[in-house]
Parts: C-alpha cells; sequence; structure tokens
C-alpha cells in the first residue's frame, strides 16, 4: 500500500510541476519584455475618424449598482451622434424600474440609449449579448459587466488599436474598488493583478492565445459574427469566444495602462460560486475546442500555452489529492525516514513548483503599486501584503474541494445554471452586507471544507511534534487556506442573518 501511496504522491507532484512552468515561462518574458515596454508607441486618433461604438451593458438583479454604470456609461466621452448605449436587462426585480427612470433621463438629454429586457433568460448573459448584437449598430461593440465603472476616456483610448485591421478585440485592465475591504478581497484584487499586470500582458506580447475577460473589453462586431457569434454552451462565454475568434486568426490586444475599476466579491459563497462558474466554464472550453487547437497550425509553443492555459485549473484536484495524501505520506515518511532519504530528496525538488505563483503576484503588487522612495514608513498593513502572495498558496487550496467538482461535472457533461456574481455596491470598510438582497445562502461543501480543516490540523500538529520541519508550513498555509474560508463563510452567513433578526425585530418594536 505504501508503494502506490509513493507512486501517486509522485506523480500528482510532478504534475503539478509541469503546470507551474506556465508561471516560471511567464516570468521569463516579463522580465525579458520589461525593457521595451515604456517604449512602446500609443496609437492615436482623432474625432473625425471615430466610428460607431455600441455600449452593451448585461443585467440581472443589479440594484445596487445599475445606476453607477449606467451614469458612467452616458459620462463616455464620445460623440452622441456615434454612441449607442444597450441596457440587456434580464432582471426579475426592481432592477428594470431603476433602469427604465434612467433611460428616460437619458434620452430626454439626447442619448441614443435602449432598454432590451427579455422576460426568459435564454442562454443567459451570452443570449443577452447575442440578442443586443442583432439590433446593434455599432462597428465596435464594448461590453461592461454592472460591477464595473467606465472610464471617460475608454472608447478614445481602445479604438485606436483597431487601426490594425487583425485586431477584434481589446482587452483592459480590472482596477478594485474595494480591494482593502476584507483579507477575501484583498486576496482577490492581488491574483488578479498578476493575472492581467504579467499573465495577459505577456500573452498579447508574444502573441500567445489570451482570453477577453468578458468585460471592460471591446469587440470588432466583424470578428464576433466571423467566430460564429455568442455561444451559450459553456460557463465562460467570453473564453469561448475568445479562442473561436483566434482561431479564426483575429488578434486580441491587452492594453495594461486602461484601467476600469470595479468590485471584487465580498460574499464568501459568491466568490465560491464564480470560482466554480469559471473553473467548470474553463474545462467546458477545453473539451470544446482543445481539438481544433491541436490540430491547428499554430506554432508548438503558442499550442503549449493554450494548452496550459485552459486545463490549468487541473491544478485544483492536484492540489485536493496532495491534501488528502497529507497525513499518510506523513506517516510513512517519519516510519521510513532513512530508507526513503532518497525518495523525500527527489520530491523536494519539486518544491520549486510553489514558488513562482508567489513571486508573480509580488512583482505585479511592486510594479504597480510600491515606488522605491527615500523614505519608508513603518506599516503592518504593507508587511502583511507582502506576505498575501504567499498565502494565496493555503486560498488556491482551499478551493480545490469545490472547483473539483466544477471539472467534474465539466467532464460529465452535467449542465449547471449559470449564476452571477452578486454585487452589494461595497465600495469601503463602512459597508456592510447586512440586509443586502443577493447574498447566496451557505453551500454544503462548506461543512465538508471543515472536516478537511480539522484533518489539516491534527496533521500539522503531528508534523511540529515529530519534528517535520519541511512539511509543517506548507501544511500550515493548507490549513489556515481551508480554514479561513469555511470558518470565513460559515461566521459571515451566520453574523448576517442574526443582524437580519435583529434588525426585523427592531423595526415591528419601532
Amino acid at each position: 500500500m505504501q508503494i502506490v501511496i509513493l507512486a501517486i504522491y509522485c506523480i500528482l507532484i510532478v504534475i503539478l510541476g509541469f503546470y507551474s512552468i506556465h508561471a516560471y515561462l511567464m516570468l521569463y518574458y516579463y522580465f525579458k519584455e520589461r525593457k521595451n515596454r515604456s517604449h512602446q508607441r500609443k496609437p492615436r486618433c482623432r474625432n473625425q475618424d471615430l466610428p460607431y461604438v455600441t455600449i452593451q451593458l448585461p443585467m440581472y438583479n443589479e440594484k445596487y449598482v445599475a445606476e453607477r454604470l449606467i451614469n458612467s456609461a452616458c459620462a463616455v466621452d464620445y460623440p452622441k451622434d456615434r454612441l449607442e448605449i444597450q441596457i440587456l436587462d434580464d432582471s426579475t426585480d426592481e432592477t428594470t424600474f431603476i433602469v427604465k427612470r434612467l433611460v428616460e433621463k437619458y434620452q430626454d438629454l439626447g442619448f441614443n440609449i435602449v432598454l432590451l429586457h427579455r422576460n426568459i433568460r435564454k442562454g443567459y448573459k451570452a443570449g443577452a449579448l447575442d440578442a443586443g448584437m442583432k439590433k446593434a449598430k455599432g462597428e465596435f461593440i464594448a461590453i461592461f459587466d454592472a460591477d464595473f465603472i467606465i472610464p471617460r476616456n475608454f472608447l478614445k483610448k481602445t479604438i485606436p488599436y483597431f487601426k490594425n485591421e487583425k485586431v477584434g478585440a481589446v482587452q483592459t485592465r480590472w482596477g478594485h474598488i474595494n480591494k482593502n475591504y476584507s483579507v477575501l478581497t484583498l486576496g482577490q484584487a492581488i491574483a488578479l493583478d498578476g493575472h492581467f499586470y504579467i499573465e495577459q500582458n505577456i500573452r498579447s506580447r508574444k502573441d500567445f492565445f489570451l482570453n477577453f475577460n468578458g468585460t471592460c473589453g471591446i469587440w470588432r462586431k466583424s470578428a464576433i459574427l466571423e467566430a460564429g457569434g455568442w455561444h451559450d454552451d459553456t460557463l465562460t462565454e467570453d473564453l469561448d469566444l475568445s479562442y473561436r475568434a483566434q482561431l479564426k486568426g483575429w488578434k486580441i490586444e491587452f492594453i495594461s495602462d486602461i484601467v476600469c475599476p470595479g468590485e471584487v466579491p465580498v460574499d464568501f459563497n459568491g466568490f465560491r460560486k464564480q470560482q466554480f462558474r469559471w473553473t467548470k466554464g474553463a474545462f467546458e472550453t477545453a473539451r470544446k475546442l482543445l481539438p481544433a487547437v491541436i490540430k491547428s497550425n499554430l506554432a508548438p509553443l503558442k499550442k503549449l500555452e493554450a494548452f496550459i492555459h485552459l486545463t490549468n485549473n487541473m491544478v485544483f484536484p492536484i492540489l485536493l489529492c496532495l491534501t488528502l495524501l497529507s497525513l499518510p505520506i506523513l506517516i510513512i515518511k517519519i516510519e521510513n525516514g532513512q530508507s526513503l532519504s532518497w525518495y523525500f530528496g527527489i520530491l523536494s525538488i519539486f518544491t520549486i513548483a510553489v514558488f513562482p505563483y508567489p513571486i508573480l503576484y509580488g512583482i505585479a503588487q511592486r510594479d504597480l503599486y510600491h515606488k522605491r522612495t527615500r523614505k519608508k514608513k513603518f506599516s503592518w498593513q504593507k508587511i502583511f501584503e507582502k506576505f498575501v502572495p504567499i498565502l494565496l498558496i493555503g486560498g488556491f487550496v482551499s478551493l480545490s474541494l469545490s472547483n473539483t467538482w466544477a471539472i467534474i461535472t465539466a467532464f460529465r457533461k452535467k449542465p449547471t445554471e449559470f449564476t452571477r456574481t452578486p454585487k452589494f455596491r461595497i465600495t469601503s470598510k463602512k459597508d456592510t452586507l447586512s440586509g443586502k438582497k443577493y447574498q447566496e445562502k451557505i453551500a454544503p461543501i462548506v461543512f465538508i471544507e471543515l472536516i478537511i480543516t480539522l484533518y489539516l490540523l491534527v496533521t500539522t500538529t503531528y508534523a511540529f511534534i515529530e519534528s517535520q520541519y519541511t512539511l509543517a508550513p506548507f501544511l500550515l498555509l493548507y490549513t489556515l487556506g481551508f480554514g479561513y474560508l469555511s470558518v470565513a463563510s460559515i461566521y459571515q452567513t451566520a453574523s448576517n442573518y442574526f443582524t437580519f433578526v435583529y434588525q426585523a425585530e427592531k423595526a415591528l418594536v419601532d
């Protein structure tokens, strides 16, 4: 039995090492391309060159953020006679009334703004975008989700990139309004900064396949049509369309200098569902399009990058298996330390698989926000933020159970309802979730995660007792990751419930 466990553990570590190659490749190209970034000329165009553009705002029950988004769309610096704004509303609550009022207001002010409301949410977001595109007058279509704010100069900065007739879409970088609201939002912001500032940047510069991120981007309408339009057979319609368009020869540009501020999820259960959707959708897209990528005339390196890009969520079932095997491996190491020293010595080489991601996230934070100054003030928050990239390893492990289930359902071709990530317009620590609609119910999987947390806590304690200091730090990170996500999910749900009950009782008494 020991031989089987050791063999499985070794195979899992080797596969994890393979996926870490991607992060090392990104870091290599990042430093290689670093000197060339500041010397690139940015295209510009004059007002007379500006084409007709449609801005699409897909919404589903967004009462807290709908007004903010629509106001920002109407504040965009672009000629009114060349701009159309479509509000693609599938809402079933008061959001529709809020939107109608705003549409009438801006129509009276001379804006070409229309509300397209669907009573049946067929195809979810993909269906709404497709329905809107059929009526869109614009040669280019910009798309913004409800949790973002459109920068005033967005169109005038992105449209010039379409002078290159091969460019089918332009993706911009996400900013984070509520980055410092909680540890959850800080971790998400840091992970997203690494994805955009390094990964998306490098994919764009090296002409690798990259993905339109579903929002904060603009498409050439003809590129969407040539790629076959929006499909609703995956949960990540944005990734699906991106790959189909690039297989047709279109290029997607990523522009890091244009930042669109938005909210990251503050609800633990909503965050978990978002990650589930992204993971399952990526594997549905991989199942659908990887054969076409492999059969294409792309260079081998581009095919490898596309394969890793579409399947990199495989790290989650690997991490889950490694987590569950941690105690058996620890026992084997303690009982057979001398005779198996060669085995654990070889495995220690693969610990390099852990390091590239914290380095990647840390470099992104340093280059984006932390400029060198002569006077450096001491701050516990800054010290904590520097450790967050390392703590994110535990965060990835904590999602391994939920995201493994997402991958299993994708392989089984089991359909899942598209659940949008709830937005609450929470931008500062003064804001609260208490009494807000749209909060997700606690998932049963949280209690399984809590059991795994206890299992890891026992394993970590055992490792420290037996002086296994090489394994103990990793086990501690895993324990903290699983423990934080599961306990915080339960605490947040319970806290919001009791606060709601208290407020309701107080209102009745008053």
